[in-house]
C-alpha cells in the first residue's frame, strides 16, 4: 500500500500570507465530546418534551455558532465519518476493534447534527473507504496549494502531523480543568511550535512517534514496550523510524532494543495506520465551500422542534408562519347587538373555546387564583373555528361592563355546549369578577399537556398549538389591534386547534378518568380555596419572630464559644474554614476543593461533634424566622388574610404544590415549626376542621405489592410500625417495642422511597453495614416489597413510563442512563410514583367528595387549605362536628383498597390546635 504523506515542500517554502481561511471541522470528535461534556449542576442529559436527548446537539451547535461568528470563516465544511469500514480495517482487522459501539442516546443525535450543519449551510462530507481524517488531510492540502489557510478544528492528536506553517494549523477546544493551577484558555491554535512542544517531535514526525509508541484508543499496537518518553529520545536520536531500525544494535535501553529488533513488521504497519492520508479521490472543489448565510427560516424550525429557546429567539425573525395573517379572522365586538349576535351562534355550535384578558398575557400557564387578578377582566375572546375568533371588548363595551357579563352568563352557563380554555383555574378566577360561572367545559389544554407529560417545566399555549398542529402565534398583533386584544383572540384559536389533539393523545395513554373526574373538575374548587384563604393572626407572628430572634442570639454565642471565635454562620466558606481549624471533617469536599457544609454532611457530623448540631439547629431557625414570621406579614392581603397558589400542574407525580407563599412546606416536625400553624385561625365564629389520611403511604404500598405480610396488619388494624419492629428489628418486650418502633417507622417510609444503604444510615443514625443489613432484613421480611421493586423498574426501562392504579403516567426518560447515579435516581422515581401517584389522585378525589358533600348538605364549611395528606377546612362552630363527619366518611370512603384507609380528624381554634 502506497501511504501519501504531506508535500512538505511545496507548502513549507510559501511564505506570503494567506488569502482566505477554510475551517475543516472534524465533526465527531466535537459530537462525542458534546455527548459526555458536563452540563454544568444537571446530572441528566438535556432533552426535549417528546424525549429526544439533545445534549451532543445542543453543545455541538453552540460551538458551531461560536466558530462561526467569532472567526468568520471564509470556507468552512463539516467532516464526518461514513460509517463503513476503510482501508485500514482492510489491512489491519483490530484496527479500532476496541471502542464500544455509538451509545444509542448518541446515534440518535446524528440525524439532528447533521440538519444543524444544514440550517448553517455548511457541507457535509464523507467518503466511503476512507476516514475523516483522511478526507480532512486531503482538503487541507488542497487548501494549502491555493494559498488558502486549512484550520483543522479538532483535539485529535493524529491531525497535528497535517500542520504546516503557515497554511495548515489546527484549532483545539479545551475543556474546563479545575486541577490544573495554570488557566487554560478556551480555545488554542496549533502550529509548529506548539506540536513540537506537546509532543516532543514535529508534525511530520507524529505518524513516526506514534508507529513507536503506539495508540490505545484506535488500539494500534506500535513497539511493545516503548512508550510516548522512549518514542520521542528513539526519534532525537535516529531521526525516523528506518534509520531506528537499522540501527537498533546501538539503542542503550536493553527493552526498547529487542521491540525495535523484534517488531520492526508491526512497528511499520502502526506507523502506516497512523498516517493520514492526503490523495483521496474525491470531487469536491474548494470554491463549493465558501461560506454562507444560514437559512433563518429553516434553522428557526428546527430549534423550534429541538426546543433550544434562545435560539429560536435569535432566528425568530425570519420564521415563516404555518399560519398567515390573511388566515386569521378575528372580529372585534363592541355592541350589545353584535354580542347579542354571537351569543346565539354560540347556542347552535357543537363547542366553543375561549380565553380572557386581562394585564396577564392569557396562555402563560398557572397564572390562576383570585389574588393575582389584577381587577376585573378587560375583554373575552371566543373562538368557534380554527382561524375565527371574537373578541368582547369588555373596557370599550357601548352598554357598559354589567350588560355585556349579563349576555356572557348565558353563554358560559349553557353547560349543554362544550367549552375549552387553557388554564381553566385561571379563567375561573377571572370571569368569577363578573359573577360569570363557567358550565360545560369539556378540555383544558394546560391540564391535558400536564397529564401527558408531568415532567415538563412549562407549558405555554404557544408551543402546545405548535406542537399538536403546527398553528403559530404572530410576533406582533394585526394593525388596530392592542397586543393583550390580540394574545386573547389567538389564544382561544390556539385552544381551539389544539384542544381536540391534546384529548385525542389523553385517550390513547389512558388518562381519561383521570382527566375528567379528577383534574378538570378540581380546577374550580382550587381557585375557590385560594379565593378563601387563611386568617392570620398577625400578633402571634409577631411575638414568633422576637421569641426565635432572641434564640437566635443565644444560639450565636454558643456557637462562637463552641468554634473559639467569630464567624459568618450563614457562610459557608466561613463555616468550612472553622471546621477546617477544629480537625471536623469528613474528607468530602466540594467540586471547588471547599469542604462541604451540607444538610447531610452536617447531619453525619453532628453525630460525634457538638458544632454542626449547633449549625443545624441555627439554620432551622433562621429559616423559620426569615422565611415564615418576618415574610408572611407581607403577603397578608387586605382581607387578613394569606390567598396562596395551588399549583395543578408542577408536580411529576401529581401532587399538588403551594406558592405566593409556600404553606404545604411550614414545617411540623419540630416544636417550634408548628408554632408558626398556631398563627392562623379561623374567621370569629368558625372553627378549623383538619382531616389526615394515617399511613397513606404504607397502605398503599400493602394495597400495591400484594406482599401478604403488609396486608395482613393493616386488615387487622396491626401497628404497623410495631409489626416492622418485632419482624425486622427483632423487638420482643415492651421496652424493646418502644425503643424499635422509632427505628421501623423511620424504615417503613424510607423504603418506600427505595432509600439505599446510605441515605438509611443518615437519617436512622447507624453504620452503613448495619443499614444494609435492615434492608436485606426487610425485604426478607416482606418479599412482595423487593418484587414489586424490580418488576417497576424492569417494566419502566421496557415501557419508559410508569403508572399509579388509576392510569397516571410520569415519564422516565433516566431510566437506561449511562450514568449510575442517574440511573438509580430514576430506578428510585419509577418505584415511588406508583404510590405517590395514586396518593395524589386519592386525596384529589377526597377533595372533590369532600366539596360536593358540603354543598349537597348545603353546609357553609370550605375547604381552604390542602398539605400532602392532610385538608383543612374552615366551618361555622355549629357546622363543625358535622363536617368532621363528613370528612371521615368521604375521604375513607374516596376508593375501596385491599387495606382500608383510615383519617384522623381534629377540631381546634388554629391550625397548630387541632384535636379530635
Amino acid at each position: 500500500m502506497i501511504i501519501c504523506s504531506m508535500p512538505e515542500k511545496e507548502i513549507s517554502k510559501r511564505e506570503e500570507k494567506p488569502t482566505a481561511r477554510l475551517f475543516l471541522i472534524d465533526s465527531m470528535s466535537h459530537i462525542f465530546r458534546a455527548y459526555f461534556a458536563p452540563m454544568g449542576a444537571r446530572l441528566e442529559p438535556l432533552t426535549n418534551s417528546k424525549g429526544q436527548v439533545t445534549q451532543a446537539i445542543f453543545v455541538f451547535t453552540n460551538m458551531l455558532r461560536k466558530l462561526l461568528t467569532e472567526e468568520k470563516p471564509d470556507y468552512i465544511a463539516a467532516i464526518f465519518e461514513s460509517g463503513v469500514p476503510t482501508f485500514r480495517h482492510e489491512s489491519f482487522t483490530a484496527y479500532k476493534s476496541n471502542r464500544a459501539a455509538m451509545p444509542d442516546e448518541l446515534e440518535s443525535q446524528l440525524p439532528w447534527i447533521i440538519k444543524v450543519c444544514e440550517v448553517f449551510r455548511i457541507p457535509v462530507i464523507n467518503f466511503p473507504g476512507y476516514e475523516a481524517d483522511d478526507v480532512i488531510g486531503t482538503l487541507a492540502v488542497r487548501a494549502a496549494e491555493r494559498g488558502i489557510q486549512a484550520v483543522i478544528v479538532s483535539n485529535d492528536k493524529d491531525l497535528c502531523q497535517l500542520v504546516r506553517d503557515p497554511l495548515i494549523i489546527c484549532l483545539r477546544q479545551n475543556p474546563q480543568n479545575i486541577k490544573r493551577r495554570e488557566p487554560v484558555p478556551p480555545i488554542e491554535w496549533c502550529d509548529e511550535a506548539w506540536v513540537k512542544a506537546r509532543f516532543g517531535v514535529p508534525p511530520e514526525k507524529i505518524p513516526d512517534l506514534l508507529g513507536l509508541m503506539g495508540d490505545p484508543i484506535d488500539n494500534i499496537p506500535g513497539a511493545p514496550g516503548i512508550g510516548a518518553k522512549g518514542a520521542v529520545q528513539i526519534l532525537e536520536q535516529f531521526g525516523s523510524i528506518e534509520n531506528a531500525l537499522a540501527h537498533w544494535a546501538e539503542v542503550k535501553n536493553k527493552r526498547y532494543r529487542e521491540a525495535l529488533r523484534d517488531h520492526a513488521d508491526q512497528i511499520l504497519k502502526s506507523r502506516e495506520l497512523a498516517t493520514i492520508r492526503t490523495d483521496v479521490p474525491i470531487a469536491i472543489e474548494i470554491e463549493s465551500l465558501r461560506a454562507q448565510e444560514p437559512d433563518r427560516a429553516a434553522a428557526y424550525a428546527l430549534f423550534r422542534e429541538l426546543e433550544f429557546r434562545s435560539l429560536m429567539r435569535e432566528f425568530a425573525d425570519a420564521a415563516h408562519f404555518v399560519q398567515v395573517r390573511e388566515g386569521r379572522n378575528y372580529q372585534r365586538l363592541r355592541t350589545k347587538s353584535q354580542l347579542e349576535g354571537l351569543v346565539r351562534r354560540l347556542w347552535d355550535t357543537d363547542g366553543w373555546s375561549f380565553a380572557v384578558a386581562d394585564s396577564t398575557p392569557a396562555g402563560a400557564g398557572e397564572q390562576g387564583g383570585a389574588h393575582d387578578a389584577r381587577g376585573a377582566p378587560s375583554g373575552v375572546a371566543i373562538a368557534t373555528a380554527a382561524g375565527a375568533a371574537n373578541y368582547i371588548d369588555l373596557k370599550n363595551f357601548e352598554g357598559g361592563l354589567d350588560e355585556a357579563a349579563a349576555l356572557l352568563r348565558d353563554a358560559f352557563g349553557n353547560g349543554l355546549v362544550s367549552k375549552v380554555v387553557h388554564d381553566l383555574k385561571r379563567a375561573v378566577a377571572l370571569l368569577d369578577q363578573l359573577k360569570i360561572e363557567i358550565e360545560g367545559v369539556a378540555d383544558d389544554t394546560l391540564i391535558a399537556a400536564y397529564l401527558l407529560d408531568p415532567v415538563r417545566s412549562r407549558y405555554e399555549l404557544n408551543d402546545l398549538a405548535r406542537d399538536a398542529t403546527g398553528a403559530e402565534a404572530w410576533t406582533e398583533p394585526a394593525e388596530g389591534w392592542t397586543g393583550d386584544e390580540w394574545r386573547a383572540a389567538e389564544a382561544a384559536d390556539l385552544t381551539l386547534q389544539a384542544a381536540d389533539v391534546l384529548h385525542g393523545r389523553v385517550l390513547e395513554n389512558g388518562l381519561e378518568m383521570i382527566y375528567k373526574e379528577i383534574e378538570l373538575p378540581l380546577a374550580p374548587l382550587l381557585y375557590r380555596m385560594e379565593r378563601a384563604g387563611l386568617r392570620v393572626d398577625l400578633k402571634v407572628l409577631r411575638e414568633l419572630s422576637g421569641y426565635f430572634g432572641e434564640e437566635l442570639r443565644k444560639l450565636t454565642e454558643r456557637i462562637y464559644r463552641v468554634a473559639g471565635r467569630e464567624f459568618n454562620i450563614n457562610s459557608p466558606k466561613q463555616v468550612a474554614e472553622v471546621f477546617e481549624e477544629l480537625n471536623i471533617t469528613t474528607g468530602r469536599k466540594t467540586s471547588t476543593g471547599r469542604m462541604s457544609t451540607s444538610r447531610a454532611l452536617l447531619e453525619e457530623l453532628a453525630q460525634q461533634h457538638e458544632l454542626p448540631r449547633l449549625i443545624i439547629e441555627y439554620r432551622e431557625l433562621d429559616k423559620l424566622k426569615s422565611v415564615y414570621t418576618d415574610s408572611l406579614p407581607k403577603q397578608i392581603a387586605a382581607d387578613g388574610r394569606i390567598h396562596c397558589r395551588l399549583n395543578q400542574t408542577v408536580t411529576a407525580t401529581g401532587r399538588l404544590s403551594s406558592s405566593e407563599p409556600n404553606l404545604q412546606n411550614i414545617p411540623i416536625r419540630t416544636e417550634l415549626g408548628q408554632r408558626i400553624r398556631r398563627a392562623f385561625v379561623p374567621d370569629d365564629g368558625c372553627l378549623f376542621v383538619a382531616a389526615d389520611y394515617s399511613q397513606l403511604e404504607l397502605r398503599l404500598l400493602a394495597h400495591i405489592t400484594r406482599d401478604p405480610v403488609m396486608l395482613e396488619a393493616f386488615q387487622k388494624g396491626e401497628d404497623i410500625h410495631a409489626r416492622t419492629a418485632q419482624l425486622v428489628f427483632g423487638a420482643k418486650t415492651e421496652a424493646e417495642l418502644r425503643e424499635r418502633r422509632r427505628l421501623a417507622k423511620i424504615v417503613n417510609f424510607a423504603i418506600a422511597y427505595a432509600i439505599e444503604p446510605y441515605g438509611l444510615a443518615q437519617r436512622v443514625g447507624i453504620s452503613r453495614k448495619e443499614a444494609k443489613k435492615v434492608i436485606e432484613d426487610y425485604y426478607e421480611t416482606y418479599k412482595g416489597v423487593r418484587r414489586f421493586m424490580e418488576e417497576t423498574v424492569e417494566r419502566a426501562r421496557r415501557e419508559g413510563v410508569v403508572r399509579s392504579i388509576f392510569g397516571r403516567i410520569r415519564p422516565i426518560p433516566a431510566i437506561n442512563d449511562r450514568n449510575a447515579q442517574v440511573r438509580a435516581r430514576a430506578e428510585r422515581e419509577a418505584i415511588n410514583m406508583p404510590i405517590q401517584g395514586t396518593a395524589s389522585d386519592i386525596v384529589k378525589l377526597a377533595m372533590l367528595r369532600v366539596d360536593e358533600a358540603f354543598r349537597r348538605e348545603r353546609l357553609r364549611a370550605q375547604l381552604v387549605m390542602q398539605v400532602h395528606d392532610e385538608l383543612l377546612v374552615e366551618a361555622p362552630r355549629e357546622e363543625a362536628e358535622r363536617a368532621a363527619q363528613i370528612l371521615r366518611r368521604e375521604m375513607e370512603g374516596a376508593v375501596e383498597l385491599d387495606v382500608p384507609l383510615q383519617v384522623e380528624v381534629g377540631i381546634g381554634q388554629n391550625w397548630m390546635d387541632l384535636k379530635e
